[in-house]
């Protein structure tokens, strides 16, 4: 009797345990939402919008990566990529002169000059396969607007995009997409970094660290008085390299 019964109790448990593991299965099945796909063709906003997050996290890629430059102009070469100075002097012992004053807004037009022909293109391949499908497409122009924010980045599409068929028409004149990215807090690290060279010809790394715990620095010194900052964010793990020239020492110093 007393075998039979801790053979129930195993049992019972047993039972227990897959009515727990079903449950949290339906249940992240129930809450979890609904991710449309890029060939979602008949729905426009969402087409449209995974193709342009697409585009737009390339372009923050190469960006960070560059300093802030998709095509890099007064740059160095460092660990087989160029990287904007983002403040920069020739002369030897004079602090740099800041190359970059507003980087916020310029990596924003750089993402904008990046991602706006191909999000074009994404408009027309979704016209040629809608109208693969019998529906009659008009499409007015594009303006397309990015905007870096806290944590994130913003594109904004104007454009009327009208989809018909069998006498019915849907209509839409606004695109938005919304990528989860700290290039805009990245960029304003860098920023402080810049004004902080041009100033005192240096940048104290760890105490930055001690006072703002969410980003990890690194600092690289390859040669001829360039400075590398790696910037890193440290919650998402995205990074952001800039380069410095400044108060250099002539070489044997």
């Amino acid at each position: 009797m007393i075998r039979k019964s801790k053979k129930s109790q195993v049992t019972i448990f047993i039972i227990l345990a897959l009515i727990i593991v079903v449950s949290i299965i339906l249940l992240f099945l129930l809450i979890k939402k609904p991710q449309f796909q890029i060939e979602d063709i008949e729905n426009p906003q969402a087409y449209i919008d995974s193709c342009t997050r697409e585009f737009t996290e390339e372009a923050i890629n190469i960006l960070s990566e560059q300093g802030g430059d998709i095509n890099p102009e007064g740059s160095t070469m460092f660990r087989g990529r160029n990287i904007t100075y983002l403040c920069y002097n020739a002369n030897f012992y004079e602090p740099c002169i800041m190359q970059r004053p507003d980087l916020i807004t310029h990596i924003e037009n750089e993402i904008t000059g990046y991602i706006e022909p191909k999000v074009d293109n994404c408009f027309n391949a979704l016209k040629t396969k809608l109208e693969s499908k019998n529906y009659d497409i008009e499409i007015g122009n594009m303006q397309l607007q990015t905007e870096l924010q806290t944590g994130k980045v913003v594109i904004n599409i104007d454009r009327d995009f009208k989809m018909t068929k069998r006498e019915e028409t849907r209509s839409f004149d606004n695109f938005k997409s919304i990528i989860a990215n700290p290039i805009n807090d990245l960029a304003e690290v860098a920023m402080e970094i810049a004004n902080q060279e041009a100033k005192y010809c240096n940048f104290d790394t760890l105490g930055y660290m001690i006072f703002y715990p969410d980003y990890d620095l690194d600092k690289f010194r390859p040669g001829d008085g360039d400075v590398i900052y790696q910037l890193r964010h440290i919650q998402t793990n995205k990074r952001f390299m800039i380069a410095i020239r400044s108060c250099a020492l002539p070489p044997g110093f």
